[in-house]
C-alpha cells in the first residue's frame, strides 16, 4: 500500500472518474508507460548488438569494404 498527497489522491479520483475508469488502473497505465519510455531509450550500444547479421558482411569488415571502394575511385 502506498501513501500518496492527499492533493493528488483528489486529482487521481478525478481523473478516474472522467476517464470512466479507476484510480489503480490510471496508476498501472502511467507506471507501464514509464516503464517502455525507459526501456525505449536504451544505450546505443545495446540497439547496435541487437541488430541483425547482415550477410555481404558475414566474412568481411564493412569499413575495410568502404577502404577498398575508396581507394578504387583514387
Amino acid at each position: 500500500m502506498l501513501t500518496i498527497d492527499p492533493k493528488l489522491e483528489e486529482k487521481l479520483k478525478v481523473l478516474a472518474k472522467q476517464e470512466h475508469s479507476s484510480p489503480d488502473e490510471i496508476v498501472t497505465r502511467l507506471v507501464d508507460e514509464y516503464i517502455q519510455r525507459q526501456q525505449a531509450s536504451g544505450l546505443l550500444i545495446d540497439i547496435i548488438n541487437d541488430l541483425p547479421e547482415i550477410a555481404c558482411f558475414k566474412y568481411q569488415n564493412p569499413l575495410d569494404m568502404q577502404m577498398q571502394l575508396r581507394d578504387e575511385w583514387h
